[in-house]
């Protein structure tokens, strides 16, 4: 007999208490709720509850059951919010200033262009006499040399340096690098130049992250001794070892366009292949029992934990590993109990415990996509397998394989939408190839590890290993090449992401209660989705928007309304500044075609933008671009009014120049200057009381015309 939805519900205890703490955690971290009340309501709302609870005991028709529920919903959310502002990073007090600091490396540097970059707990540190403790995560990248190239995880360094807030760009919708470091408890930086710092020779890391970076550089040294090497090597790595890092551009964008980009990194799929060949090799074990119990299947539950946790400890103990071993280790204990283990609850249970031990992965774009494949997975695998009746093994193999990757893919897809705003059509031919090759592979590299010391069978075994991973490679490539292998510059916001997600729990549960109701809430959705994306689409062609976006030693002007326009010069495609800097504003706002306008070009006259030289007309605005002081020579009797000036180009001119021929609202000082001509120009319009706007330190300037 079926359980209704409300039954069903009540079998998944952690799956209810979950819920709200998330709601409370997300709550904290985007709004962030003035706590200052919330332990003593802690302590009221646990009086509330036991007093409720003692009544129910007593009288089983107490009409108030529901208070207590309330409550413990209640809180759930302050206990999540609560928990954030505990994790919240302190501040550092000194920005901007030089100390003499006391380091531990919290893992080995990573090797950049021009640094070594590494991530390290600053454990106290000297300021003007003073000695502070404070024991917080920063970003180091130190001068290259050979001595910081020797760094290992754990070292303890002595360093002399300027500690700086951590730079993001500012621009709309663009990825921010300091808000991720933030959510990972890093808020400052620092640049080491060789003769500043010293290793004490002392290491403080811990035993089992130090086993686990050793093993790991021995696992990589073993698949460099057999020659693997190249996009092999650096495949093999990401696959066993988490390690992305060698994996070359074209390479990574096979992967992504393929839909097979998430084998690359070490995480439940891994986690679950090693588990069902350890549970198909130790199932022999469930035999052994006496008259009273099964002590093999506990021999058995604890071997598999231990092993899992080493595989997790090899490659290297990142997150989504510890999430995957968690969650395998519960369902595990759960088994060798005999007791009916809901999935859905070991897979709340193992987030519950992640959450509280750092509640800001919630904002992991990892930590989302493990837990929406997996759930999607559990629910609508099956289902889909289901539809059609395969009675050959191998075709139901392959069949049960594409529904695994079909159903991942509806869970997932609403985060990678918007995260990555690109959709693979053939995620499905894809996935059919990679996750058996990817299975293969993780076996191999599981016994080369094992042979690697018998000489003869260990060269054939990475030689085969080798050819499967160029198989792997091979076929990502020609899957990216196929026409239409994807689509890019998908615009999906958040609220696209919430319309989305409801739709697919209403479908799951069509598919599991059919009932006809369930429809007609979907097509509702549906139609509130679309008028409000109508409504939004409208909203974005009648306002005029000004972006003067915040690239590195560039000047790019935006004009966004029925049509979008770039004004910049010609060095602006040179690299990649319209994808990192403009494209995920303009995804946002659904205008990813764009007319582009050269400084340089005299004239330009079309819909509602006229430019003259330098002169950009818009509406009823006026806009300068000051790039050249002879702009400036010919003075007048009266000055023009001009909405935005914008200084570019480190053009030697004085503010005060600039105000003896011009009035303005505000002076742009775009990021094509320096460091230098900006301070200068902030400095001058400071003390003329002139509104200015500094791009390269504020992010882009933004103004609706």
């Amino acid at each position: 007999m079926q359980l209704s939805f409300i039954q069903f519900i009540k079998q998944l205890p952690f799956v209810r208490l979950i819920l709200p703490f998330i709601l409370g955690i997300i709550f904290q971290i985007y709004f962030t709720l003035n706590l200052k009340f919330v332990p003593y309501f802690i302590i009221l709302s646990l009086l509330v509850i036991v007093i409720i609870e003692l009544i129910k005991l007593n009288n089983y028709k107490f009409r108030f059951r529901f208070i207590s529920g309330i409550f413990i919903n209640i809180l759930l959310v302050l206990s999540g919010a609560y928990i954030v502002k505990l994790k919240t990073p302190e501040k550092f007090k000194n920005i901007g200033e030089e100390i003499i600091g006391e380091a531990i490396l919290s893992e080995p540097p990573s090797e950049k262009d021009n640094t070594f970059k590494t991530f390290a707990k600053l454990k106290q540190y000297s300021f003007n006499d003073s000695i502070i403790q404070w024991d917080k995560k920063i970003v180091i990248y130190f001068e290259k040399d050979s001595f910081s190239s020797n760094l290992k995880y754990g070292d303890k360094i002595v360093f002399k340096s300027r500690i700086n807030e951590i730079i993001t760009a500012g621009n709309p919708y663009e990825f921010n690098y300091r808000k991720f470091l933030f959510n990972k408890g890093i808020i400052a930086q620092t640049y080491i130049r060789k003769n500043n710092w010293k290793n004490t020779n002392e290491n403080e890391g811990y035993l089992i992250f130090k086993f686990a970076y050793n093993a790991r550089k021995y696992l990589s040294e073993i698949y460099k001794s057999h020659n693997i090497e190249g996009q092999e090597f650096a495949v093999l790595q990401a696959l066993t070892l988490g390690d992305k890092s060698e994996i070359d551009k074209d390479t990574r964008k096979s992967y992504v366009a393929s839909g097979a980009m998430h084998i690359l990194a070490v995480s439940g799929l891994h986690v679950g292949i090693i588990y069902m060949i350890l549970n198909f090799l130790l199932k022999f074990l469930d035999k052994l029992k006496t008259k009273k119990k099964h002590y093999g299947t506990f021999i058995k539950a604890v071997i598999l934990i231990t092993l899992l946790w080493t595989f997790a400890l090899i490659s290297g103990l990142s997150p989504s590993v510890r999430r995957a071993a968690l969650m395998f280790s519960i369902v595990i204990i759960g088994r060798a109990n005999k007791s009916n283990v809901i999935i859905y609850n070991s897979i709340s249970a193992s987030a519950f415990i992640l959450l509280l031990i750092n509640p800001y992965q919630i904002t992991n774009v990892g930590f989302q996509l493990s837990y929406a494949a997996v759930i999607s997975i559990v629910h609508f695998q099956p289902k889909i397998a289901n539809l059609f009746v395969i009675k050959n093994k191998i075709l139901y193999y392959f069949w049960s394989l594409t529904a695994v990757s079909i159903a991942a893919q509806i869970g997932t897809a609403p985060i990678s939408l918007f995260y990555f705003h690109i959709f693979p059509n053939y995620f499905f031919i894809g996935n059919l190839i990679v996750i058996p090759l990817a299975f293969v592979i993780v076996i191999g590299a599981f016994m080369l590890l094992v042979f690697s010391a018998i000489p003869y069978l260990s060269t054939g075994i990475a030689f085969l290993l080798k050819w499967i991973i160029w198989l792997l490679n091979f076929s990502v490539a020609t899957i990216e090449k196929l026409p239409f292998s994807y689509t890019e510059n998908i615009s999906f916001n958040i609220q696209d992401v919430f319309f989305m997600v409801i739709i697919i729990i209403l479908v799951a549960i069509l598919l599991t209660y059919k009932q006809a109701k369930n429809i007609i809430h979907i097509l509702a959705i549906l139609l509130i989705w679309i008028s409000f994306n109508t409504v939004q689409k409208i909203n974005n062609n009648t306002n005029s928007k000004l972006y003067v976006y915040n690239i590195k030693g560039k000047s790019a002007i935006n004009f966004l309304e029925n049509k979008n326009i770039l004004v910049s010069d010609i060095s602006i495609f040179k690299d990649e500044s319209i994808k990192y800097g403009m494209l995920s504003n303009w995804m946002h706002l659904n205008k990813t075609d764009y007319t582009f306008v050269d400084f340089n070009e005299e004239n330009y006259d079309e819909n509602s933008i006229f430019k003259y030289k330098n002169y950009l007309f818009v509406k009823s605005n006026k806009l300068l671009i000051i790039n050249n002081k002879d702009q400036i020579k010919h003075r007048t009797n009266k000055k023009l009014f001009i909405n935005f000036i914008i200084i570019s180009d480190n053009v030697n001119v004085t503010i005060n120049d600039i105000l003896q021929v011009y009035d303005t609202n505000i002076i742009i000082i775009d990021s094509s200057n320096n460091y230098y001509n900006k301070e200068k120009l902030k400095n001058e319009c400071e003390s003329l009381n002139q509104k200015y706007f500094a791009v390269s330190e504020s992010g882009a300037f933004v103004e609706l015309l």
